[in-house]
């Protein structure tokens, strides 16, 4: 009986129609820390934990987000290795519209022209999304929902997202988790580089703006302490 009951929760889940929205809160000037480490030798970015802080700004009164680590707020700074879909975006009715913009300088030119939808507004487990911009072709594949265990903290029920980007002479997959309600806990890159939520260190001083802190947390699922 157990193992029947099993079975159907999976293919319930398999079939279920997830809003990408109430995983990737968007808000600006919120901002996060993250636990960095290195799997792998061939990360090329050799940073130490860090504040991703979300940001955004209005293109033809259409607000739209990107991250930066927090500090980082010349018009030279990197902004597209900063997101998971590597670039900036909004959500319009539910449905994620996304450019590959990389430099912030690249910000000052941009208009609602340079983005294309990448995720309808729901979602559903193992179907591919797929964008390409020049050589590079990416894949999205929603796999499911896992528990994600961090130091001592628990998450329950993460959205997981497995990205494929296919190059020419090379392929790298990026895993990432999504806490509902919070956005991303966990994301391992093709790269070796490892980045997790740390909530319980993440407070904040009297100059920081956003983030959470153990007294203004999301209502999270039970488990998450």
């Amino acid at each position: 009986m157990l193992f029947i009951l099993l079975i159907g929760v999976y293919n319930f889940s398999k079939g279920q129609a997830i809003s990408f929205a109430a995983y990737f809160p968007l808000k600006n000037e919120n901002s996060n820390l993250f636990y960095v480490s290195h799997i792998k030798g061939t990360d090329t970015i050799k940073g130490n934990n860090i504040y991703s802080c979300c940001r955004s700004l209005s293109i033809k009164k259409r607000e739209i987000f990107y991250f930066e680590d927090d500090g980082d707020e010349g018009d030279t700074s990197i902004i597209g290795s900063n997101s998971f879909c590597h670039g900036v975006f909004y959500f319009d009715k539910g449905a994620f519209f996304f450019s590959p913009i990389f430099w912030k300088y690249e910000l000052k030119q941009a208009n609602l022209d340079y983005f294309e939808p990448l995720f309808p507004a729901t979602i559903s487990v193992d179907t591919v999304y797929k964008f390409q911009d020049g050589e590079k072709r990416m894949n999205y594949r929603f796999t499911g929902f896992e528990d994600v265990v961090i130091k001592d903290s628990v998450f329950k029920d993460c959205l997981k997202l497995t990205i494929t980007q296919n190059w020419i002479t090379a392929q790298y997959i990026d895993t990432v988790w999504f806490q509902k309600g919070f956005g991303v806990v966990k994301w391992l890159r093709g790269t070796g580089r490892l980045e997790e939520v740390n909530l319980v260190e993440n407070t904040r001083d009297k100059n920081r703006r956003g983030g959470y802190t153990q007294a203004n947390l999301p209502e999270l699922p039970l488990g998450i302490f």
